[in-house]
């Protein structure tokens, strides 16, 4: 393989891997009794998780606008999985829960991947899937670090 090849396998990788989960949340998630319900979804919905959260603290995880999450809130909202309320403590915020719909939804998604899970422990071994998090985890960080140090005005990495 040529060396520029080389580089550019990550990219391909990270690819196929999204589209492959995403394929498989399809067959094996989406189809829980969610026929409108896009994979694409998944991080936000997640993200509410069981105890609901701001909109402006999901869009911060996720590393996306507050006005790219507000769109897919409203998308999760009309599915009828999710509710939206204005914060009694700042108008200007938005608190998102799960509705009854959602809570059970929220919980055959963690079931379906805890499966996923104990697949990948039997494919790789446990010690390996664990580590592939943290290598992501610090992938992660490393990226949220160099982008830190962009907006800044930094150039390096």
């Amino acid at each position: 393989m040529e060396d520029h090849q080389k580089h550019a396998v990550i990219f391909k990788q990270l690819y196929v891997l999204k589209k492959l989960t995403d394929d498989w949340g399809d067959k094996n998630i989406c189809n829980l009794h969610q026929p409108h319900f896009n994979m694409a979804f998944m991080p936000f919905f997640m993200a509410v998780g069981l105890n609901g959260k701001s909109s402006s603290a999901i869009a911060a995880n996720l590393k996306v606008s507050r006005q790219a999450a507000g769109k897919i809130m409203k998308e999760l909202e009309q599915t009828g999985l999710i509710k939206v309320e204005k914060s009694a403590t700042d108008a200007r915020a938005n608190l998102l829960e799960l509705t009854e719909a959602g809570r059970a939804f929220y919980l055959q998604v963690t079931e379906q991947s805890a499966l996923l899970a104990r697949k990948y422990v039997k494919l790789i071994g446990k010690k390996q899937l664990e580590m592939m998090t943290e290598t992501m985890e610090k992938m992660i960080h490393f990226h949220e670090k160099l982008n830190h140090c962009h907006n800044m005005g930094g150039t390096h990495g």
